[in-house]
This record gives C-alpha cells, sequence and structure tokens, in this order.
C-alpha cells in the first residue's frame, strides 16, 4: 500500500513538474512583493505569485483524504471550479494528491525558529538530520488515541475564511472525537519536542489553494457562492469523514507528501 500510494504520489508531482515553467530570473522578479497579512506572507513563501509552487522542504504530520471517496470527489470539484473564477490569477491551486488534513505542522526549512524546531536540535541543523531525528522517534512511538479520526466539515468556520480561497475548516465529527485529536496533538508536540503558539487553537484544516493576492469584496462574495453551494453537496454525502492512521510525511514542496512512516496505534 505504501508503494502504491507513492507511486501515485510521484506522478502527480511528475505532472506537476511538467507545467510550463518561467525562468529563474523572471521568477525572482515576480518574487518581489510587499506583503502585511500574515497569510499573504505565508503564501508567499510556499508559492511564486504567478501560482507555481515554489521550494519549502519540511516534515509533518497528517491524515491524506481517502483516495476513491465522495468527500475528494467533492473537494477536487471545488478546485476545479477555482480553475475557472475571475481572480485565478491570484491563487497558487493544489493537484488533489496533496489533499490532506494536517494533524500537526512539523518542522519547515525556510523561516525556522526554536518555536516550531524540536528544542534538542540545534536550528543551524539541516531539515533531513531533523526528519531523521523524529522518525526515529515516531518508530518507537505508539498512540494513545485510536483510528480512524472521525472530522466533519464546519461550514460557519469555513465561511469565516471566505476572504481568502481556499480552506475548508474541519472540527472533530462530536465531543469524543475532537478529544481524540486534541490528545493526539499533545502526544505529537511532545514527540517533535516543540509546542507552537497556536497549539491549543489550533484549528484543523484541508487546503485547497493558497491566495496569493487580497481577494476584491466581489472575488469573496463570488468564492462564497461556490463554498454554499459546494458545502451542501459535501454534508449531504459525506457527514462524517473518517481518517486513516496519521502519516509522519516529508515534503519538497505543498504540491506533494511522501509518507515516511505511519504512526501505530495502541
Amino acid at each position: 500500500m505504501m508503494q502504491s500510494r507513492r507511486m501515485f504520489l510521484a506522478a502527480t508531482a511528475a505532472s506537476v513538474a511538467a507545467l510550463p515553467l518561467q525562468s529563474m530570473a523572471e521568477e525572482r522578479e515576480f518574487s518581489t512583493f510587499t506583503v502585511s497579512d500574515k497569510s499573504l506572507q505565508n503564501a508567499h513563501e510556499k508559492f511564486y505569485p504567478n501560482g507555481h509552487v515554489a521550494p519549502y522542504p519540511g516534515n509533518t504530520v497528517i491524515c491524506h483524504v481517502p483516495a476513491q471517496s465522495r468527500f475528494l470527489e467533492d473537494i477536487s470539484a471545488i478546485a476545479e471550479q477555482l480553475h475557472h473564477v475571475s481572480f485565478r490569477d491570484k491563487l497558487g491551486i493544489l493537484p488533489p494528491a496533496s489533499y490532506h488534513m494536517t494533524v500537526f505542522p512539523g518542522a519547515n526549512d525556510p523561516g525556522k525558529d526554536r518555536s516550531s524546531w524540536p528544542k534538542d536540535l540545534p536550528v543551524s541543523a539541516s531539515i533531513d538530520e531533523c526528519t531523521k531525528l523524529v522518525r526515529s522517534r515516531f518508530e518507537k512511538e505508539k498512540l494513545m488515541a485510536k483510528a480512524p479520526f472521525r472530522v466533519r466539515l464546519d461550514p460557519e468556520k469555513t465561511l469565516q475564511y471566505a476572504s481568502r480561497a481556499a480552506t475548508l475548516r474541519m472540527v472533530g465529527a462530536d465531543a469524543e472525537a475532537e478529544i481524540a485529536l486534541r490528545t493526539t496533538r499533545d502526544q505529537l508536540s511532545r514527540v517533535y519536542n516543540h509546542r507552537d503558539p497556536d497549539h491549543d487553537q489550533y484549528g484543523f484544516h484541508i487546503t485547497l489553494a493558497y491566495t496569493l493576492r487580497t481577494l476584491t469584496a466581489e472575488e469573496q462574495r463570488e468564492y462564497r457562492e461556490i463554498l454554499t453551494h459546494s458545502m451542501t453537496r459535501i454534508l449531504a454525502r459525506t457527514p462524517v469523514l473518517e481518517l486513516g492512521l496519521p502519516e509522519f510525511c516529508t515534503f519538497p514542496d505543498m504540491s506533494i507528501f511522501y509518507p515516511e512512516c505511519f504512526l501505530r496505534a495502541e
């Protein structure tokens, strides 16, 4: 199963890499910008302003959206609509093979600092050294919470983020499921040996696209219409989404995530 997923993700990466790219000089020119919004700053670290993915190596713990599921079909349809919106040039759209819910963000090489880096590893260490250290810990760790993780789409929270495309905000399917997610994040924080400032307030989400420039009020209305229609269908077809065991993954950029190991349950 691991090999087949790797083959699927590798094929997707190849198709993304085959997209026509501009010269490196042009990419560097596009990368000159001034951003005040923190979310836009984060997007410009992960994408060039022309919508092409930028190098952003790191590691993370995620649950991929189940392949061949109604949920994946429906959220892929949202992304397809985003290819045809009036503000398409403001988006960096991700491929469906990358769709996942982040359980714990992990560590990134760009802009790394002590708040998101293992406390017992020098910041000067490489991301590969970080990955090797954390993977060795996960190979000995067993999750206290049991899979599957049961989550649901939260329409109200998702619409609150409609000022920028495109994330679907997820919550535990019930109180017990939410506790399982939060307990798992606490455990992963101990394994990583770091705790982000927003650890307790972290909002689970599935990202379909990044907004590279601020949307106008009319563009926000256009996006809200897509969301409202799409969420009705998603909730009717998948009121509860079951996610399998979290995967410790590495990634070269935001378009593909390679599983290094699945976290074992008790």
